[in-house]
């Protein structure tokens, strides 16, 4: 029931900055297949067991490089320096996205892993999420911490975003993360973003494990997936 709550109250929060960004009359005219069409109906419930921890392997996928970022007190950082060679969690979003099995589902996400995170000890010690904005000109970091308080991280779970555009921009081409903003037939910006919902898994080295959408973000997968690299690095420095 309090989950029920707390993600109808998000909903709200975001449905309200939303509104806000999305006033323009103009709206009504986009076709709603536009906004939707990167997302399937509903979120990811598994119908299965996932495998046991350290029962599969998870091979890299791509290595990412550093890249400027701003924190949620409107310090200067970086990807790493949140990050600091831990296993990350990292989800690209706007906070006034409309969209329920976008944005709002991937913070719905990292919230109950905050949660789960911060009740296990190795897990809390050797895992980070980190969300970043991906429209830098309204998601400040005084909104970011605005989103960040709402949340209430019982984790190492960080808020982040870019200076401007040009900072951005090689952010999400690392991460191969497409976005793009949806405009009016006059080329005026409707205030929304075209995006694929992703969610990734990086290692302690930043190599990308696992890339989860629409159709694979659920916490238990998750969870699984950071246990088993946690065995797949233990195994390693019994090796060394």
């Amino acid at each position: 029931m309090r989950r029920h709550r707390l993600l109808a109250a998000a909903g709200l929060v975001l449905a309200a900055a939303a509104a806000r960004a999305g006033d323009d009359a103009r709206l009504r005219a986009v076709d709603p297949a536009e906004l939707t069409y990167t997302y399937a109906v509903g979120g990811f419930a598994p119908e299965y067991t996932p495998p046991a921890p350290g029962s599969y392997t998870l091979p890299p996928i791509d290595t990412v490089a550093d890249h400027a970022l701003l924190d949620a007190d409107g310090r200067p950082t970086t990807l790493f320096a949140l990050t600091q060679g831990r296993l990350a969690v990292v989800a690209f979003v706007y906070t006034t996205c409309i969209e329920a099995t976008g944005c709002p589902l991937s913070l719905a996400v990292l919230h109950r892993l905050d949660r789960i995170i911060a009740a296990d000890a190795e897990l809390a010690r050797r895992v980070v999420l980190v969300t970043i904005s991906f429209d830098p000109e309204r998601d400040t970091p005084a909104r970011m911490a605005v989103m960040r308080a709402f949340h209430a991280p019982a984790s190492d779970w960080r808020f982040a975003t870019t200076r401007s555009e040009a900072e951005l921009q090689p952010l999400l081409a690392d991460f191969d993360q497409p976005v793009a903003k949806l405009r009016f037939a006059d080329g005026a910006w409707t205030g929304l973003f075209r995006h694929v919902l992703k969610v990734f898994l990086l290692d302690g080295q930043s190599q990308v494990r696992n890339v989860y959408s629409v159709g694979l973000l659920d916490a238990t997968l998750v969870l699984t997936d950071l246990r088993t690299l946690l065995l797949e690095s233990a195994a390693h420095r019994r090796k060394g």
